[in-house]
């Protein structure tokens, strides 16, 4: 017996959602995101012969960090070799802690006297003695001292304007080879600091060999928008924000 074949062709129309094909109509429309372009005019960097001036770039820094609360996070040849500084400026106590390996040395100031964790003292969690204001383990509580040593002495630019945490800062860079007499390849430095408008050097991302063959690799970030110290467990008894 003979029976007709039948052939039904399915014709899906763009924006049918029922069968699954295309967009629905129903589907809401997606709105970019409007990219904020930097203002460079916003951040002010000292020049000196059309080059960055990196010593009063330092300086402003100290300066701008003297009378804010911050914390500050140094990284030197790698995450084992650390340093962390926390400034409450209003109730006037700092912390530092610093790291090489495995060992670790805490020390806090607070109300004229200097803390330390006993770590090799069984019977009793800290040490305590007067303190004439000088934090240990860092020369300087903004770390303008150790940018001294570090950063190059010239050859910074302003390369670039970003925005990162709400604001804009100036990207200040070095990258060269060759720095030392007889353009010797080997010498080489990748320098970048990202420094707001108040003069807060924000972030440092400084890698550099030496002609003696020494490499510096240091790493800096500084944040200002934390209100308090925080206490480890060996200083909870000093109740400092009790």
């Amino acid at each position: 017996m003979f029976r007709p074949l039948v052939v039904v062709t399915l014709v899906a129309l763009a924006g049918c959602s029922g069968l699954g094909f295309g967009p629905s109509a129903d589907t809401p429309s997606v709105t970019p995101v409007p990219v904020e372009t930097p203002d460079a005019a916003a951040v002010a960097v000292v020049r000196t012969n059309g080059s960055v001036d990196v010593d009063r770039l330092i300086a402003r820094h100290d300066a701008a960090m003297a009378d804010r609360s911050f914390h500050r996070t140094v990284v030197r040849e790698g995450p084992q070799n650390t340093r962390d500084v926390w400034v409450d400026r209003e109730r006037n106590v700092v912390r530092v802690r610093r790291t090489f390996g495995p060992v670790v040395d805490d020390a806090i100031l607070a109300d004229g006297r200097l803390y330390r964790a006993a770590s090799d003292d069984p019977d009793r969690a800290y040490t305590s003695e007067q303190s004439n204001a000088t934090v240990p383990y860092v020369p300087t509580q903004s770390g303008a001292a150790r940018l001294g040593q570090v950063l190059l002495a010239d050859g910074y630019r302003r390369v670039d304007t970003v925005r990162r945490g709400g604001r804009t800062l100036a990207v200040v860079a070095v990258n060269a080879t060759g720095r030392a007499e007889g353009s010797d390849p080997s010498i080489a430095v990748q320098s970048r600091l990202y420094v707001d408008s108040e003069g807060v050097v924000r972030e440092v991302d400084h890698w550099e060999r030496r002609p003696d063959g020494t490499v510096v690799d240091f790493r800096m970030t500084v944040t200002t928008d934390t209100d308090r110290v925080p206490i480890p467990w060996w200083a909870e008894d000093l109740e400092l924000y009790g």
